[in-house]
């Protein structure tokens, strides 16, 4: 009953962005009308897809069960630490096809040199966003350490040398890993799900942020708690430009560029 409702509020989520999504029409900016266009709307395709979506296919028939810690609310569930199946994590918890794919794009068009995500879970997302970049230097932070000891062979079989996964308590890791960089140019927010955390890592990253930075908000209408915290940063002060795409939510810190919220449709 439980996962009934909370799909049965997405689908009103859904319904509601979906009226108030604008198309390639209703912007007028050069560079969102470029991203738009060139990025979001654009169907490439990179050689690392085919590798991925074999791993994604071999981690969704695994039935082997393994105790998952969870410090946010991104499953529902009320456990910190319980037993899952490696295919329901995989089916359920890893990007969708076509998120993924976005990632990379966004990659691959912003070509950060420093990147970050907050929660590797079995190393999907975080293969298809290297896969654009592979030249950054690549931190993700998973707090199962179960999880990430799996994420760490996926990165190996796939030759994907150049990620560090740092481990533990995000409370605890993040900010001893933001003192070793000088700048952010990337970061991918997607390890816990509710309101108070993700504006806290969010003003966490914001010190090392820069005019260039692209910060990617996962899930932003997974919940009220999400759309608060959506809501938060789309109205900070050093925020200029913000896309929502249900799904993602993108911000940018360019200073020429007009302060406004956008709400896109996503093919």
């Amino acid at each position: 009953m439980l996962l009934t409702r909370s799909v049965i509020k997405i689908v009103f989520r859904y319904i509601k962005y979906f009226v108030r999504a604008k198309n390639k029409n209703s912007v007028h900016d050069p560079f969102v009308f470029d991203l738009y266009t060139k990025v979001i709307l654009a169907d490439k395709n990179f050689y690392a897809f085919e590798d991925i979506a074999a791993v994604r296919s071999m981690l969704e028939k695994n039935k082997t069960e393994i105790n998952v810690t969870d410090f946010g609310t991104g499953s529902q569930a009320k456990n910190n630490n319980r037993k899952q199946k490696i295919s329901d994590i995989a089916k359920n918890a890893a990007k969708k096809e076509k998120i993924g794919k976005l990632l990379t794009a966004l990659c691959d068009y912003f070509q950060p040199e420093t990147a970050m995500e907050l929660g590797t879970s079995f190393g999907i997302s975080t293969l298809y966003q290297y896969s654009g970049m592979k030249q950054a230097q690549w931190i993700t932070f998973e707090g199962c350490r179960e999880t990430s000891k799996i994420a760490k062979k996926v990165f190996q079989s796939c030759q994907a040398n150049g990620i560090k996964v740092i481990v533990g308590d995000f409370n605890q890791t993040l900010s001893n890993q933001l003192e070793k960089v000088t700048d952010l140019d990337y970061v991918f927010f997607d390890g816990n799900h509710q309101k108070q955390p993700t504006i806290e890592y969010f003003e966490l990253c914001l010190k090392k942020s820069h005019e260039g930075t692209l910060f990617v908000f996962d899930d932003i209408h997974w919940s009220k708690d999400m759309e608060q915290a959506w809501k938060y940063i789309q109205n900070h002060p050093s925020v200029t430009v913000t896309i929502d795409l249900f799904w993602l939510g993108l911000v940018f810190f360019r200073k020429e560029l007009p302060k406004e919220n956008y709400t896109l449709s996503l093919p």
